[in-house]
């Protein structure tokens, strides 16, 4: 029987790639704070290794604690010494995954004596003497050894992504020896990941030179008077290790276990119980993506349960000839597909009609206006209502949910705001999130696709309406119908009005960049005294350590050598000149790159940049800018500041900038009830002198500016969880003193303290926290057994309050501008604290009074007054 017609074993190390997983995903966790991480890598990788080798049979091999390398400690009790212990959500989640393993009917093996490699080696050889093809899944680079012409191996080299398949060829062509010769070549060079000694002084080319002359170990040591003297000397001193190590390397494959290969069978897969597993554990994306085999088995357990089917009957195709016959309903889902490039807009009525209108028909889509289809008082359902009310807008229609009050219900928004953690965020993500109902568009036509996306919606539009009608939810309600529902709209508005852009401007600052980085190459190969890759973290390595000699105390060293990251050249500011340009390189090579060549890809038709707003990516509720992004444009760099002169107003109009001045503070003030930060802000005194007048006791106006910077630091940082650490790093005290500066601090601002701790306790016992007017962010990350993860979620549970109500009051701002605007008065962009407008020349002082009085009266009630700074000018970067 040929290796083709094979039957094929795939063995998987278990807590290898589950590992991997883990460190890949340290911060993933279920709603209730269940650490997954690491099981959502294993399955991701696993699912994957059976997509692309097809198996036959699959079963696990793990390291049994405790008791797996006792047999290589007694031959060398330094044996994987040092390695550290994980932390306690690794192994938490262990159990997890042996349990999702029952489900894959993957039997799993582990042995006292033992380790995973042994396992699996001692299956590869019982297959092979079977005929039978095998395949080993693992990181542990030991495994080598046990390829053959039956038996490969896929190695995960980095992450979860990067695998290499050995087979013997391709290991003669990495390591430049034959796999009958992988034990002795560790032998020699050694293992540092293993703790396995090796040869002092003897590496992976000295190692294969020696091999391929001399054959084996053996032959090594027999030909010593052979040997130049500089090699000689240290095979000798390292004779015993070589030996010790060879004993160590080498696998064995005499474990006690039979080749049961009906208990691997993939064919056993309890496909309900897999199911129900992997939605527990909130991998719904993976249900969606399981191999064919096993994808089918999936489909078929749920196949009872789903009640989402494609219509029997077609849609009504919506032409010149029956468009004024088209029924009107009450309301209707509606949702676009495109097919060979043309926008199909599907409606399903709520008395059941199924259309399909062409969008770029115009003539169809005035004469379904006419008929009142888009023009009643209709409630639409939709995945993404804005989407559609641009395309209905495009295609010349105006219809009545673009209203201030629309009458919308948008599916994506509302499960956002039920759940802002929600990680499948697609049509199919939610309904099985919140309906527990799962449906796969992919593989559909596109009307199949419509109808089922269609029922869907509405399947999705009833879960809402149950969770938004209860009155504990009442405070979520409201922001859903009076924040963020009518902000589509809005948001509808500024996305279809976009930004000027001045692409001759582009043009001339891009020479002048290309220029500055090309004279900053030069500058830069003239200290290193040759040209280098200086975008190779490598090459540039090797410059900064090997060539220019730079020190290398405190500085993050990986697996591929000391780090060239921005904070650790931060760290070599004042050691040589060439860190400078190389910062200053990099600023211009990303300024250049992204927004200065970039941008002018995004310019439309009109010469405008219509950059999308969404309001359902960051969990503050904040909008979220992109294609392209023009929120993150940098503006502390005098360049970077000039890339805003690129956007600019058309002729004979202006753009008004709003800023609300340290909204945040100031909410963090009264959501604090610190009266002393509140009356300072009403009476208009700079909050940074007085609480440096307050921590270093002095009178306001001895304040240094030393001092007032100091405070401003403290005062900002502690909205994101700076400790004294960061405090030091930023402003240059000790950490002593930052500590000290900290603890003074919450001394004048215990109001502050307490609320913050609160938060804390909140994010605890209740599983959230919430804006002024209720918006939630769910915390489960706060009961995580990882410290840095825990803490992490203390830090967002701390600012999330805060941000998002800063994040509610813009949109509240945003809606009501809309409202009081003339028509030739248009908002074009929202910037975290600021919006702008564009308007004629001659309107900018009435426009610039009405964003100022508009924007500080949002919230009378708020208790604080807000200040709002207004500026105006012919470009964004005069502003």
């Amino acid at each position: 029987m040929s290796v083709r017609d094979s039957k094929k074993l795939v063995v998987i190390d278990g807590k290898s790639i589950f590992y991997r997983g883990y460190y890949a995903m340290p911060d993933l966790s279920t709603h209730d704070g269940t650490p997954t991480g690491g099981v959502y890598g294993f399955t991701v990788l696993a699912l994957e290794i059976i997509k692309r080798l097809q198996p036959d049979y699959v079963c696990v091999a793990w390291d049994k604690s405790g008791t797996n390398i006792r047999k290589r400690k007694e031959i060398y009790a330094e044996y994987k010494a040092g390695r550290k212990k994980a932390p306690d959500d690794f192994y938490a989640q262990i159990p997890v995954l042996k349990e999702l393993l029952e489900s894959f009917s993957w039997p799993l093996y582990e042995l006292d004596d033992y380790e995973a490699d042994d396992i699996m080696a001692t299956l590869a050889k019982k297959a092979e003497a079977e005929d039978i093809e095998t395949v080993l899944v693992s990181s542990d680079l030991d495994l080598l050894q046990a390829i053959t012409d039956k038996t490969t191996m896929f190695a995960l080299k980095k992450g979860l992504s990067n695998i290499q398949e050995y087979n013997p060829a391709e290991y003669k062509k990495k390591f430049g020896v034959s796999v009958d010769q992988c034990v002795d070549f560790k032998a020699l060079m050694g293992d540092s990941s293993d703790n396995i000694p090796g040869v002092a002084g003897v590496g992976k080319k000295t190692a294969a030179d020696l091999l391929n002359k001399y054959r084996t170990l053996d032959g090594v040591y027999e030909n010593l008077d052979q040997i130049k003297d500089s090699v000689r000397k240290k095979l000798e001193a390292g004779r015993e290790m070589a030996q010790i190590s060879k004993q160590l390397v080498t696998l064995m494959t005499d474990a006690p276990l039979d080749l049961d290969l009906a208990s691997m069978d993939i064919k056993d897969l309890d496909a309900a119980k897999l199911r129900e597993d992997l939605k527990r554990l909130e991998f719904n994306s993976l249900l969606r993506h399981l191999p064919e085999g096993l994808e089918d088995a999936a489909a078929a357990a749920q196949e009872a349960e789903s009640d989402i089917k494609p219509f029997d009957k077609p849609a009504v195709q919506i032409t010149e000839s029956n468009a004024a016959d088209m029924k009107a309903e009450s309301s209707y889902a509606a949702t676009i597909v495109s097919a060979d490039d043309r926008g199909l807009l599907y409606v399903l009525t709520d008395t059941g009609g199924f259309y399909c209108l062409d969008l770029d028909d115009k003539k169809v889509m005035s004469i379904a206006a006419e008929a009142d289809l888009f023009t009643k008082d209709h409630t639409i359902v939709a995945y993404d209502a804005k989407y559609i009310l641009k395309a209905l807008w495009a295609a010349g229609v105006q219809p009545i949910f673009a209203s201030a009050r629309p009458q919308i219900t948008d599916i994506s928004l509302g499960a956002f705001i039920r759940n802002s953690l929600v990680r499948d965020t697609s049509l199919e993500g939610l309904l099985s999130e919140f309906c527990g109902t799962h449906i796969d568009l992919a593989d559909l036509s596109p009307e199949d696709r419509a109808s089922v996306s269609l029922q869907a919606l509405n399947k999705l539009a009833e879960s809402n309406n149950e969770f938004f009608s209860d009155q504990k939810h009442a405070k979520l309600n409201k922001v859903y119908q009076d924040i963020d529902t009518p902000s589509i709209v809005s948001l509808a508005r500024i996305e279809q009005t976009g930004m000027k852009l001045d692409l001759e401007y582009l043009s001339k600052m891009h020479e002048e960049l290309a220029g500055a980085i090309s004279d900053l190459e030069q500058s830069i190969y003239g200290h290193a005294d040759k040209e280098f890759n200086i975008n190779s973290p490598a090459q540039l390595a090797d410059v900064l350590f090997e060539t220019l000699e730079l020190p290398t105390v405190g500085i993050k060293k990986g697996k591929t050598g000391y780090s060239t990251a921005a904070s650790e050249l931060a760290k070599l500011a004042d050691k040589h000149e060439i860190i400078g340009l190389i910062s200053e390189y990099r600023e211009l090579a990303k300024l250049k790159s992204t927004y200065v060549d970039a941008l002018p890809g995004h310019v439309a038709d009109d010469g405008r940049v219509h950059s999308i707003l969404s309001q359902t990516v960051a969990s503050t509720g904040r909008l979220s800018s992109h294609d392209p992004n023009l929120q993150n444009i940098p503006v502390r760099s005098e360049m970077g500041k000039r890339v805003r002169y690129a956007f600019v107003a058309e002729d004979g109009h202006s753009i008004v900038s709003a800023d609300y001045s340290q909204f945040e503070l100031r909410l963090a003030a009264v959501l604090a009830g610190d009266n002393d930060m509140i009356e300072a802000f009403n009476s208009d005194i700079d909050i940074h002198t007085l609480t440096a007048s307050q921590v270093f006791g002095v009178a306001l106006e001895d304040v240094s500016k030393e001092q007032r910077y100091s405070a401003k630091a403290v005062n900002f940082g502690i909205l994101y969880g700076q400790g004294s650490h960061g405090l030091a790093q930023q402003t240059g005290m000790s950490y002593s003193e930052a500590k000290e500066f900290i603890d003074k601090y919450f001394e004048q601002r215990s109001a502050l303290r307490n609320y913050i701790k609160s938060l804390r306790d909140l994010a605890k016992e209740q599983g959230y926290v919430e804006t002024l007017f209720g918006r939630r962010r769910p915390t489960p990350d706060v009961s995580s057994s990882n410290f840095m993860v825990r803490e992490g979620a203390y830090r967002q549970a701390i600012n999330m309050p805060i941000q998002g109500t800063e994040a509610d009051l813009m949109k509240m701002a945003m809606l009501k501008l809309d409202e009081l605007l003339d028509s030739d008065c248009r908002q074009i962009m929202q910037v975290h604290d600021s919006i702008l407008v564009e308007c004629p020349d001659k309107k900018v002082e009435a426009v610039a009074k009405l964003m100022r009085e508009t924007m500080e009266s949002i919230y009378p009630s708020l208790g604080i007054k807000l200040k709002v700074d207004v500026d105006s000018g012919k470009n964004w970067g005069e502003l």
